[in-house]
């Protein structure tokens, strides 16, 4: 933000609901705000590279470009890209009763390299979203500058360079071996500290590559799928076992029963007892 305001040309037709103004990141301004379910005309400039999230709610949204009216269908999940500079005129109608959010994560110049990045809309790149998701979850919690600038820096790069990218450079997957691979080694350790460095050692890979490899082709983050993976044999133990749910919580590599049991309800929406029955 610039003085404390979005780096927009003019005043956004929606409220703040959640900034990181107060938070100290200097890689990322990141807002989350109540959209308006009408907008007839909005003039849009951005200062710095801008990644637009819709959070809730279902709109058709127009964005005038170069002369030329785009009209895209607005949902949950969707995002668009626009890099600093670029400017047109926006409208949208929302189309459904939802209330209407939305994330703006607005990205220091710096951190692209250089590297210009190109205008997207309805972009689908499992990599960006699971990226602007673990930022919408940090501004939520208050989370620290560290964090959230690290995974700005990362998004940064990957528009600068990923396949969306002027350059036009593909980014690698991992191959379905290297993935089945990752997952024998997730559940033979299931009770361990498995870290990303385990993990990009196990398919030969750089940690920074590792990350950005893993999220491209699975569209999750390393955690969230080990998380996955140990919640699915809690979920088989506690169903085919006797075994007292503490254990079970020691065998998928949760030291604390308590910690265990917010997972698993986050995972199946029930208790790990009442899982059970």
């Amino acid at each position: 933000m610039e003085n404390g305001h979005p780096a927009h040309a003019c005043t956004l037709p929606a409220v703040p609901l959640l900034t990181s103004r107060e938070l100290g990141w200097t890689t990322a301004d990141v807002g989350m705000y109540a959209d308006p379910p009408v907008c007839d005309d909005y003039r849009v400039e951005f200062a710095k590279p801008m990644i637009h999230v819709a959070l809730s709610g279902r709109y058709d949204r127009g964005t005038r470009h170069r002369g030329r009216w785009q009209v895209v269908d607005r949902v949950p999940g969707s995002i668009c890209v626009a890099p600093p500079g670029e400017f047109g005129r926006m409208r949208w109608r929302s189309t459904s009763d939802v209330p209407m959010r939305s994330l703006h994560v607005h990205l220091d110049p710096v951190a692209t390299g250089g590297r210009p990045i190109g205008l997207a809309m309805g972009v689908r790149d499992p990599f960006l979203s699971a990226g602007v998701r673990a930022l919408e979850q940090a501004l939520r919690a208050g989370g620290p500058a560290l964090y959230a600038d690290s995974v700005a820096r990362t998004l940064a790069v990957h528009l600068a360079w990923g396949p969306r990218s002027p350059a036009g450079q593909r980014m690698p997957r991992l191959s379905e071996q290297q993935v089945d691979q990752l997952t024998d080694y997730m559940r033979a350790r299931l009770a361990d500290n498995v870290t990303v460095d385990d993990l990009a050692g196990v398919v030969g890979v750089s940690r920074f590559h590792f990350i950005r490899v893993f999220s491209a082709t699975t569209g999750q983050t390393p955690y969230q799928y080990l998380r996955r993976i140990r919640m699915a044999a809690a979920a088989d133990l506690l169903r085919g076992t006797a075994q007292p749910i503490a254990q079970v919580a020691l065998a998928c590599g949760y030291r604390s029963p308590g910690q265990f049991a917010a997972a698993f309800r986050r995972e199946y929406g029930v208790s790990p007892t009442d899982y059970r029955g």
